[in-house]
């Protein structure tokens, strides 16, 4: 099964280059995995895809199985007008318990299943007579093996079903009851004359008797269907009725597209006490088939996180999946729990795309230059042009080691990244504060702290009413305690804070004074090892 390695949502650069860079590694090892990403990316990130020529990796919404993750395709089903014979030959042969039941445009009318069959053959057993309505007499020539000698297979089956065990002087005194019925009769010619000149629909031979020349002339002369069965009458009576249309004995289908959740699927089957639901597309064209056995399949994506490890921050669904690697360099959340043993590896650098350098040189795998180039642009960009606090001595050598691999001049590369992080500063408020928000809970309290990084933190200062506006907003709508806004100015150095909720809690924990609507924190440019920590261990501190 493929592995799907994704970063965090509002991904930066550093999420975005390692999904990539993951992705080589792990297909390296031998696993089929794909680099995806968790919402739009930066004006920065295109800029660095575009110049080591990488392709962005697709958008995931979520990594919730499906029913397309469970479904058979390759479905057996049969017509409406097959025999119901059919139908059951199918079900005992492929050892299966229900057929979808379609139209000549491969369309679902219904559902044929052990327990459809029976509720409707016990209704049946209540009528003292079996009576015929539309059955394709090439149904009945098919399941019987029988041949017709007058008519059209292209014709019906239609009336009640009579036994020819009466004299012909009787047949000739019911011939109001007879007529537009059908006979069963053995080789009996004077009742097959009386039965043609009472005006059956159909005669049935059994015995494989042929009946005579003047029994011919009469069928043709009152346009009777004659045909000759190779079975004794209680065989061809059998053959008769399971000569019916196959959708006689549907029941109503249980449909579902394609997209929808196995959990919803699951709640449907109980509610509806289903055995089989049938997948159809918006056309109602059949594309598969689910049962029960299928749930019991172990049907979870498998999944690698880079850049984070806490389920607030990773694609919807994830609790759903199989967490199979983690690569980051941010705190343990404690929500990663799995059965099985995993590539786990966290470590206190500057970049992720670090940690994943240090693995495929460990693994002895070779990583493209242009990979490397863009792995290079990455470490930079997380450790704002390594002067970061969380820059490490370890992301210093492997930037060097990366530029030399490379054959880049490390100043030169610099350069452009200056210029790729300026593409980076929005303008719309909106975008300000939920580009690169991210979600955090500590025991009762659930909070965001969202970051901006520019050269002119003025302008931001400026439009301190709406953003807060779009803060509020945000506030609400995700159930947040308080949201903090980190305005980064990476080359003073500093932070300027914005925050509205309980700002209480930013105020004691970062001790600062929010009175005048933001904050100055000199030497504070990481959210993750400067203001993230001191956070939490006052909201722990609270209770």
């Amino acid at each position: 099964m493929r592995i799907l390695v994704i970063g965090h949502r509002n991904p930066d650069t550093d999420a975005i280059i390692a999904t990539i860079a993951f992705s080589h590694v792990l297909s390296s090892m031998g696993h089929d995995a794909k680099p995806y990403r968790v919402g739009d990316i930066q004006p920065e990130t295109r800029v660095i895809l575009e110049k080591t020529r990488l392709f962005l990796p697709p958008l995931i919404r979520d990594v919730k199985p499906r029913v397309k993750d469970v479904m058979t395709r390759d479905v057996i089903f049969i017509n409406r007008y097959d025999p119901v014979k059919k139908a059951i030959d199918i079900l005992v042969s492929k050892s299966i318990r229900s057929l979808p039941i379609v139209d000549d445009n491969l369309r679902v009318l219904g559902l044929f299943s052990v327990e459809s069959f029976a509720r409707t053959f016990l209704k049946e057993l209540s009528v003292a007579r079996l009576n015929l309505e539309n059955v394709p007499i090439r149904n009945f020539i098919e399941v019987s093996n029988s041949k017709i000698l007058h008519g059209s297979l292209d014709e019906y089956l239609r009336g009640r079903v009579y036994v020819g065990a009466m004299s012909p002087e009787t047949i000739a005194e019911r011939s109001s009851e007879l007529s537009g019925q059908i006979l069963v009769v053995g080789d009996r010619e004077q009742v097959h004359l009386e039965a043609i000149r009472a005006g059956v629909s159909a005669l049935i031979i059994s015995g494989d008797f042929n009946p005579s020349e003047n029994v011919l002339s009469a069928a043709r002369e009152h346009n009777v269907t004659v045909i000759v069965s190779p079975h004794d009458t209680y065989t061809t009576l059998r053959f008769l009725d399971l000569s019916q249309p196959v959708k006689k004995f549907a029941e109503k289908p249980i449909t579902v597209t394609e997209d929808v959740p196995v959990s919803e699927l699951r709640t449907l089957m109980v509610r509806k006490g289903a055995r089989t639901i049938i997948v159809t597309d918006a056309l109602g064209k059949l594309k598969g088939i689910v049962t029960r056995s299928d749930l019991v399949k172990d049907y979870r994506k498998k999944v690698a996180l880079v850049d984070h490890n806490e389920y607030s921050q990773a694609v919807e669904g994830v609790e759903e999946a199989v967490i199979v690697a983690v690569v980051d360099h941010h705190r343990i959340s404690g929500d990663i729990k799995t059965l099985s043993p995993i590539i786990f590896r966290v470590e206190p650098l500057g970049s992720t795309n670090t940690i994943i350098w240090r693995i495929a040189k460990e693994m002895n795998i070779n990583i493209p230059k242009n990979l490397a180039e863009a792995m290079l642009y990455a470490i930079l960009s997380d450790t704002l042009l390594l002067r970061s606090p969380t820059t490490t001595d370890m992301d210093r050598s492997v930037v060097r080691e990366i530029a030399d691999y490379v054959g880049v001049d490390l100043r030169q590369a610099m350069d452009f990244m200056r210029i790729a992080m300026a593409a980076n500063e929005p303008s719309n408020p909106s975008d300000i504060v939920t580009r690169d928000l991210k979600i955090f809970e500590s025991k009762k309290t659930k909070f965001g702290i969202a970051q901006i990084f520019t050269t002119q933190p003025s302008n931001y200062i400026s439009m301190l009413d709406n953003l807060k506006q779009v803060m509020e907003r945000e506030l609400s709508e995700r159930g947040l305690n308080f949201l903090a806004l980190m305005i980064t100015d990476y080359i003073e150095n500093k932070s300027y804070i914005v925050a509205v909720g309980d700002t209480t809690i930013v105020e004691n924990s970062l001790g600062i004074d929010l009175s005048k609507g933001y904050a100055e924190l000199p030497g504070v440019t990481s959210r993750k090892s400067q203001v993230l920590p001191r956070v939490l261990q006052y909201t722990e501190e609270l209770g």
